[in-house]
């Protein structure tokens, strides 16, 4: 009788028998069964550990210290089926929206269902209703096969709708019912469907200034507003900017196998005094440049590579559209401010107020009012 064959030590199965006259295909097929077996392993623990990390909200500060408590309650009032609050964030962009909604998704009863991210600027406007609702076969030309939507897909767990603010008003409706009655209907289908989802959505544009101006129906933002959390700025979480910027070196030293090196005492003085106008993603940029293409050991502050700070009363815009204020003593006219931005707008323009209208994020009935305001159509 052969003696069992000895269990493997890293294992906690015996090891795979293999049989004499040895069959080259089978080993060979046996090898590369247990190569796909470790890598996809490693991928899952690769996976798993960023999720961690994206859960994981960096900071010291009192305004993160009372975000960290918001994110544990909403965690705590979420159920795995059924009981979901609908959220809203608010902050300006690169603020960490998304960041904060994936820690309110690893944090609840949902954590093990699935989190779909929706860019909801990102897709056409002509695609955006088929994307997220589904669409049934023949619904439209390229229809051949029923699929689900977004919302569909998420059930069980979460959806993040980011940039809401920025949904077209003629599919405002279809969001509103799917926000109030947690129910989809298909493209082409006559019978909605109901899904089990929490709704997270975010958006850097102000979303109240937007109802007033009749651009975002109010019903729906009243919908969305549940559970309102403000991000704050980069700028006001004082030595939170310094921490970070820690994290991310040391963080972007591992994944491209550079050395670990600090940051000079110059170094943090300049991340401490500049106005970050793009926010954490930018601080989160500069650092993987500094890894990328610098080797002083500690950091410099020339390596970080920062512009001057804004002079007081200048108005400034990060290529994100970000804008930051550097108020002087005797502050600044609101008025004024909104009029100089109307007439940069339509110069660059060359005076079309449709592309104005476009570059101020506004819709051209707007813009045309704000003219008429201002009486720069005269």
């Amino acid at each position: 009788m052969a003696p069992s064959p000895t269990p493997c030590r890293r294992c906690s199965t015996a090891p795979a028998i293999v049989l004499k006259p040895f069959d080259l295909d089978e080993i060979r097929m046996r090898v590369e069964r247990a190569v796909g077996a470790a890598r996809a392993q490693r991928e899952i623990a690769y996976y798993r550990e960023r999720e961690a990390a994206e859960a994981t909200i960096i900071g010291a500060s009192p305004a993160m210290d009372r975000l960290r408590e918001l994110v544990a309650r909403l965690g705590r009032a979420t159920a795995p089926r059924g009981a979901a609050p609908t959220v809203l964030l608010l902050g300006e962009t690169g603020s960490g929206k998304g960041h904060v909604a994936r820690a309110i998704h690893a944090t609840g009863g949902r954590r093990e269902g699935p989190f779909i991210e929706v860019n909801c600027t990102a897709l056409p406007e002509q695609l955006v209703e088929a994307e997220l609702f589904g669409h049934e076969r023949g619904a439209f030309t390229d229809a051949k096969t029923a699929r689900a939507g977004l919302f569909e897909t998420a059930d069980g767990g979460t959806i993040f709708l980011d940039e809401i603010g920025h949904v077209a008003p003629s599919l405002q409706a279809k969001f509103l019912k799917a926000v109030e009655e947690k129910t989809v209907r298909r493209i082409g289908a006559t019978d909605a469907r109901a899904v089990d989802v929490q709704i997270i959505a975010a958006t850097s544009r102000d979303i109240e200034a937007a109802v007033q101006l009749g651009e975002f129906r109010d019903d729906l933002y009243q919908r969305l507003s549940v559970a309102v959390i403000r991000i704050p700025p980069l700028r006001e979480r004082g030595e939170d900017t310094v921490l970070l910027a820690r994290t991310f070196l040391e963080q972007a030293s591992r994944r491209y196998a550079a050395p670990q090196r600090p940051l000079s005492p110059a170094a943090e003085e300049a991340i401490r005094r500049y106005a970050w106008r793009g926010n954490v993603r930018e601080l989160q940029n500069v650092m993987e440049r500094v890894v990328l293409f610098t080797d002083s050991d500690p950091v410099t502050a020339d390596d970080l590579a920062l512009s001057s700070p804004v002079a007081p009363g200048t108005v400034g815009a990060a290529p994100g559209g970000v804008v930051r204020i550097d108020f002087p003593d005797g502050g600044l006219s609101l008025e004024a401010v909104e009029r100089a931005l109307l007439v940069a707008a339509l110069e660059r323009a060359g005076g079309n107020q449709t592309k104005a209208a476009r570059l101020l994020a506004v819709s051209r009935d707007t813009l045309r009012y704000r003219i008429e305001k201002y009486g720069l159509g005269e």
